[in-house]
């Protein structure tokens, strides 16, 4: 199925820009590098880079956490996804304190999410901060190909944001640079604890919903740190996947869960959403533990 698109592609890049930004922030935001990429910008080109971009989403990241969480390392994944929600806790503080509004609306190549504010990106943090996470506590930043993939990922990322017009250029390298400094400080102070990374974002987190009045992403935020706090605790109490029936039972169970409860959490008033993320990031780090309490788990490294 294609993305939606706002507006004809062909009519795009020959609008106007009707940015309100005094020089400083123009040249911050690198606006001017930004029109030109967006009046050079193919109109095939959108559709692969709406899809790019979703890999830098909390949607699709959570769901690609959660599988490597199931089906591979566990404490490894779960520090990143802590990581992942300290950043996700200091961008949305971050843009609602800076209050700088996105471009505008008619260079926008796709519907935009409920997020007036777009410095800094908050994609490029979060490809950052997870995908180089993973690296970083993994022990793979010696691996030239792991270090040169999660550059990519990076560098696709942040660049579909300027390429839909959803941010300006300055937007995803000042986001990049943050989510660098995230990463670093998560690894200096939490390191392989992903206890201690949930409760540092639960804090911050608090002073996101207090700054934003209660918004759906600092909601998120709170409520996805608090059950990441509870449901940490017990991510050594499961064996490790011992066989396919185990990743099959895991993926089968988790993603259905977790896609209810994460609509589920957009649908409802903010502070029972608050609950309704602590239950889908809890539930997703106790799932192992409950499959591995079933009476078939006996035998199923035989039978695999």
């Amino acid at each position: 199925m294609g993305l939606p698109l706002s507006g004809p592609q062909s009519v795009l890049r020959g609008v106007r820009f009707n940015c309100r930004c005094d020089d400083s922030s123009s040249v911050i935001r690198l606006t001017a590098l930004s029109r030109s990429i967006w009046e050079a910008t193919p109109g095939w080109l959108i559709e692969p880079a709406a899809v790019v971009t979703a890999f830098g989403g909390a949607t699709a990241l959570l769901f690609v956490l959660s599988l490597l969480y199931w089906l591979d390392e566990r404490r490894s994944t779960a520090t990143v996804v802590s990581y992942a929600f300290v950043a996700l806790a200091v961008v949305i503080l971050l843009k609602a304190a800076i209050g700088v509004g996105r471009p505008p609306a008619s260079v926008r190549s796709i519907p935009l999410a409920n997020d007036p504010y777009g410095f800094p990106s908050g994609h490029a943090v979060a490809a950052v901060v997870v995908y180089g996470g993973l690296a970083t506590v993994r022990d793979r930043l010696d691996d030239a190909r792991v270090v040169a993939a999660v550059a990519l990922a990076v560098t696709l990322v942040a660049l579909s944001r300027v390429v839909l017009g959803l941010h300006y250029l300055g937007d995803v390298l000042v986001g990049a640079a943050l989510g660098a400094v995230v990463l670093g400080a998560c690894w200096r102070f939490v390191g392989r604890r992903p206890g201690r990374g949930f409760l540092v974002a639960g804090v911050v987190a608090v002073g996101a919903v207090l700054v934003t009045g209660g918004s759906s992403e600092s909601i998120l935020a709170f409520g996805g740190s608090a059950g990441g706090a509870v449901g940490s605790r017990w991510i050594d109490a499961a064996s490790g996947l011992r066989s396919r029936l185990d990743g099959a039972i895991l993926a089968a169970v988790g993603v259905p869960y977790a896609l209810v409860l994460d609509r589920a959490g957009e649908a409802v008033a903010p502070p029972l959403a608050a609950v309704v993320y602590a239950a889908l990031v809890a539930g997703i780090l106790l799932l192992p533990v409950a499959v591995d309490r079933l009476p078939l788990s006996a035998d199923r490294t035989a039978g695999a």
